[in-house]
């Protein structure tokens, strides 16, 4: 059913083509524009996500890589290490939690932000870790290694642009 706006934008259309204003073409052309259904009119609630648009500003559907899941349970195994230890290290530790709970948020919504302050914060855990003793260094890098390689693997689904100029 077409609205209103469309029936009227049609008779003007078509009273500039026998005024002579614009083609025959121009006005198929014209005309097919106009009765194009929007993508709002055709979509279904199931179709509609809250995610983001492509490059052709259609709706799609990201589905969170297999990869990640290893790196976002890792990150909340370590939150919750994190708040049982609150009583061995100090309530320092909670902030170093509620960071981690950020970032695993973040990660799972696919944001920007997060994935490059996960690279940031694996790395100065890191270093960190490794100017303690060996064993808790090692320790920590092991844990960190389990974040930060699902997440850089998984680097196109938080810069999907960049994902489609390497197809090309």
């Amino acid at each position: 059913m077409q609205s209103v706006s469309n029936v009227s934008s049609e008779e003007e259309l078509l009273k500039l083509r026998q005024e002579g204003k614009i083609s025959e073409e121009q006005y198929k052309d014209l005309l097919a524009a106009i009765r194009k259904p929007r993508p709002s009119e055709t979509e279904t609630p199931e179709q509609s996500n809250f995610y983001t648009l492509d490059s052709n500003a259609q709706r799609t559907e990201r589905q969170i890589p297999g990869p990640l899941w290893i790196a976002l349970i890792s990150l909340s195994i370590m939150v919750v290490l994190k708040v049982l230890f609150v009583f061995k290290v100090g309530p320092v530790i909670l902030i170093d939690a509620a960071l981690s709970g950020a970032l695993l948020v973040g990660l799972y919504l696919g944001h920007k932000w997060a994935y490059v302050l996960t690279i940031v914060f694996v790395a100065f855990g890191t270093v960190s870790g490794l100017s303690k003793s060996s064993t808790h260094g090692l320790t920590i890098l092991a844990l960190d290694c389990l974040v930060l390689v699902p997440v850089l693997m998984c680097t196109g689904f938080f810069f999907p642009m960049m994902k489609e100029v390497n197809k090309e």
